[in-house]
């Protein structure tokens, strides 16, 4: 009798894992599509719905910057977060956003708290790094303990 109510109490904890398990791989599909593109005409709107606004301006002709997207795109999985925006803007086609914030180097990555750009990254860095950096803005802007 007890070893059946084990074998319960395992396949029970399966399938809980199983569920887990699902539930986190749709969160990271979801977060593959984390980072939006946007467009001069989207930024007033999204300044007003976020907290922390991350702005990574590339080029698709920029090899650097194809290259630490993924690192963007990775850090934007793993520091998801309500309040928390990431984006990238594609300075051939939105250079008015590049102006806006005098980018004059790609990639850059420009760090919006409360509506004012408040830090911009040059250049890539590893993802540890770029995690630290982030996660430091989030605590500053109150979004983590």
């Amino acid at each position: 009798m007890l070893e059946r109510a084990a074998q319960v109490s395992v396949s029970e904890l399966a399938r809980r894992l199983a569920a887990l398990l699902r539930e986190r791989a749709d969160f990271i599909e979801r977060l593959e599509d984390a980072v939006a593109e946007v467009k001069s005409r989207d930024i007033d709107e999204i300044l007003s719905k976020y907290k922390l606004v991350l702005l990574f301006f590339t080029a698709g002709w920029c090899g650097p910057c194809i290259s630490f997207m993924q690192t963007f795109r990775e850090v934007a999985g793993r520091l998801a977060h309500p309040k928390v925006f990431y984006g990238y803007v594609d300075v051939d086609t939105s250079y008015s956003l590049a102006d806006r914030y005098n980018v004059k180097h790609i990639p850059s990555i420009v760090i919006i708290v409360d509506g004012k750009p408040v830090d911009v990254i040059i250049g890539s860095m590893s993802r540890e790094k770029l995690e630290e950096k982030v996660k430091a803005y989030m605590k500053a802007a109150g979004l983590v303990a």
